[in-house]
């Protein structure tokens, strides 16, 4: 199998997380390998525990799994080993070959933006190291998922509108989904995306670099800490709402 890219791996040991942990990716990285043999490209954490913000229990593992071949037959032999590892710590996987990663970057390029900035090689390539992605590529996906965002929370407000607690977890839900679009349209603007990996690094960034709404943007971020119970959660809504649509003007005004 060639290697066309550069592989710093990452030993399991060395990761902040609990020994539990990495006990579970240990047995997976080791059950994997011998299930999938040499259709196995590599192994790359990303995600939360990529940004340090890994909380076990209440965050998937997310890993992308590089395999030469996809078809059904090389699923079925990998699945026990994926399964074993999303019971044991909620590992999700991101299935991809080599020879697809940089056509995904066209269709998905936030996304593949985002593995690119915070990303662990446990094993084998990392195709994410010389990743190019299309300027206008990654324009039209931020005024997209923006745009669906706006969409998704106009539905779900007619829904709970009167449940600030509901109001609450909608918002909390919301603030990663934020964080990947708002870090890709610093990019645009060509404004610096905090090396912080956080929610509220990135929103504060967006707020000052876009002249958004700096202290809605912050509550989202910290909403974890918040009393759900606020008065204003539905103002609080109405404004984060306002700003989400604030940046679709600005991300279609970047043509």
């Amino acid at each position: 199998m060639t290697r066309p890219y550069r592989s710093d791996e990452t030993s399991i040991e060395s990761l902040n997380v609990q020994p539990e942990v990495r006990s579970a990716l240990e047995r997976f990285r080791e059950d994997i390998s011998n299930a999938a043999g040499a259709n196995l490209a590599g192994l790359i954490l990303y995600g939360s525990l990529a940004r340090g913000r890994y909380r076990p229990g209440k965050s998937d593992l997310n890993v992308v799994v590089l395999l030469a071949d996809t078809t059904t037959e090389s699923l079925a032999a990998i699945a026990p080993a994926l399964r074993a590892a999303w019971r044991a710590v909620r590992l999700e996987p991101f299935i991809l070959t080599l020879s697809e990663i940089q056509r995904m970057a066209d269709a998905f390029p936030t996304k593949l933006l985002d593995i690119q900035d915070h990303h662990i090689v446990l094993m084998g390539e990392d195709p994410f190291i010389e990743l190019e992605v299309k300027r206008e590529h990654i324009r039209l996906r931020v005024e997209q998922e923006l745009r669906n965002i706006a969409l998704r929370m106009r539905r779900r407000y007619v829904s709970i509108f009167d449940d600030p607690v509901l109001l609450a977890d909608a918002l909390t839900n919301v603030a990663v989904s934020l964080k990947v679009e708002l870090a890709a349209l610093l990019r645009l603007a060509g404004k610096d995306v905090p090396q912080e990996p956080t929610s509220a690094a990135v929103l504060e960034a967006a707020a000052v670099a876009f002249d958004l709404d700096r202290d809605a943007l912050a509550r989202v971020a910290a909403m974890r800490r918040e009393s759900s119970q606020a008065d204003d959660m539905p103002r609080l809504y109405d404004r984060v709402l306002a700003t989400i649509t604030r940046a679709v003007e600005i991300a279609d005004q970047m043509e």
